[in-house]
């Protein structure tokens, strides 16, 4: 056996998710620390980030996957989704403590439903060679200043890996962002679970719709922020 991988873990805690294909499931959050993007500090604007409590790689406590699968298990006994997110949960050494976990987890449901966590990650961090998971994967625009950093080669292994569950997420913060989006989905021929989100106080649900609706892409979809819109900007909600 393996020994145990330990990670910076900021938090741990069971909620509902809040967006994508899985939005209003209730769901354990495994919150990393650490994330080396800084989205939306570009032309004099603020940085966007839900998180940014979570963005130093030292907002955490070591924990070892056996750690983090028992703390799991505490929180709730029945089946439900579990859900690694950030930070950037695949960033440097994080990646193979969480394709460790991610397989205890597998293992500890056999004959269950949600045996795959589910990885939401910054489109900065190659998938390959990781089982036992499924992804929400972002593709940042221009108006994130992060665009430079993402890997297009991740579309090829979605691809071929198939999966219903995993889903591309572009957060738009303008008519500019919304049309690069579309361009990136002509060029890798995406068609499916495409998310669609605005950014918070710089595009709006409503234009965003209206815009989703002109173009009527295969496989779109737009997806709020639940968890806000409930709790606003509480954590560990």
């Amino acid at each position: 056996m393996p020994s145990e991988l330990t990670s910076k873990i900021h938090e741990i805690y069971y909620s509902i998710s809040g967006e994508g294909i899985s939005q209003g499931i209730p769901t354990v959050f495994v919150r990393f620390a650490g994330c080396s993007l800084r989205c939306g500090m570009v032309a004099g604007k603020k940085l966007w980030c839900d998180t940014p409590y979570a963005l130093s790689p030292n907002a955490g406590e070591d924990m070892t996957t056996g750690e983090v699968l028992e703390k799991i298990q505490s929180l709730i006994s029945g089946e439900t989704q579990v859900l690694f997110t950030g930070g950037e949960p695949l960033e440097a050494e994080k990646k193979n403590f969480c394709h460790q976990l991610a397989g205890k987890l597998f293992e500890s449901r056999e004959k269950k439903n949600f045996r795959f966590a589910r990885v939401e990650t910054n489109g900065a961090e190659l998938l390959d060679g990781l089982r036992y998971m499924v992804f929400s994967m972002d593709y940042k625009l221009p108006g994130s200043g992060m665009e430079e950093r993402m890997k297009p080669e991740n579309f090829s292994i979605l691809k071929n890996r198939n999966n219903a569950l995993d889903e591309i997420k572009f957060v738009v913060r303008s008519r500019s962002d919304f049309l690069r989006a579309l361009e990136v989905i002509r060029e890798f021929e995406l068609n499916s679970n495409l998310i669609f989100s605005p950014v918070y106080e710089d595009c709006s649900l409503d234009e965003l719709s209206v815009w989703l609706k002109e173009a009527n892409v295969p496989g779109a979809r737009l997806s709020s922020q639940m968890h806000k819109l409930i709790w606003g900007d509480r954590r560990g909600v």
